[in-house]
């Protein structure tokens, strides 16, 4: 009888244990729970950031597109009284923004239910947050523009998810000027739409600055993060540390 020495006794072979597959498990359960929130968050930052670019663009193209129509913008007919309300600005929104996006249509509060674009605190007057007046767009952005001055310049801010959650500024709720003057700065160009902050372009003064619309995590301010779209920009359009995410 010939004995073949290559031959293993696979019985005496041992699997894993059940101890030492709970341990692996244990181990892949940790390191997933360490690292999926850090790849989730990242991948909504970036994509925060490519909604607000393109709402970015997409607003100033219609402005340019409106001002072939109706002139430049340092002729517009902007509110001469300074309300929230809906019929003092809306005819301004008609004329000058609405024909320039594609199936955009007007709402007022009352149609988006309880949608609200900023927190009651910015106008203690309204239980419910501001009424303002919306523009919802065919992909789902919302614009709300208002104005609490009579003058040259009116906020829009532009809800890049709409009427999804947070609903929040500085994390989908972004905000920007529309001017009636002239930039002082740049010898006669007319601003068309620029985030709000266009003054303040370093970092250090939109996150740390004294201003209450301060980018940072401290700001307390019924306005505060108004400045994290102009953030975002000088950042060379990333979200930097220290955001207030």
């Amino acid at each position: 009888m010939c004995y073949n020495s290559n031959m293993k006794n696979y019985s005496s072979k041992k699997g894993f244990t059940l101890a030492e597959v709970l341990i692996v498990l244990g181990i892949v359960g940790i390191v997933s729970a360490l690292t999926i929130p850090t790849l989730v968050t990242n991948y909504q930052k970036k994509q925060t950031v490519v909604q607000l670019k393109k709402v970015y663009a997409d607003l100033n193209n219609a402005v340019r597109f409106s001002e072939v129509d109706n002139g430049p913008m340092s002729t517009w007919e902007f509110p001469q009284v300074g309300s929230y309300s809906f019929e003092i600005i809306e005819p301004f929104i008609r004329k000058y923004y609405l024909p320039y996006f594609k199936s955009a249509k007007l709402m007022q509060q009352s149609e988006l239910s309880d949608y609200v674009i900023l927190p009651a605190a910015s106008n203690p007057s309204r239980n419910s947050g501001i009424i303002t007046n919306f523009m919802l767009l065919n992909n789902g952005v919302i614009f709300s523009f208002f104005a609490n001055v009579p003058a040259n310049y009116i906020w829009c801010l532009a809800d890049i998810n709409g009427v999804q959650k947070p609903n929040k500024v500085g994390r989908d709720i972004f905000v920007f000027d529309v001017y009636k003057n002239i930039d002082p700065a740049k010898k006669g160009n007319p601003f068309r739409v620029k985030f709000c902050g266009y003054s303040a372009e370093d970092e250090y003064t939109l996150i740390n600055g004294s201003s209450r619309y301060a980018c940072n995590k401290e700001n307390t301010d019924s306005y505060k993060n108004f400045l994290c779209g102009k953030l975002i920009e000088v950042s060379g359009w990333t979200i930097p540390e220290n955001y207030p995410w």
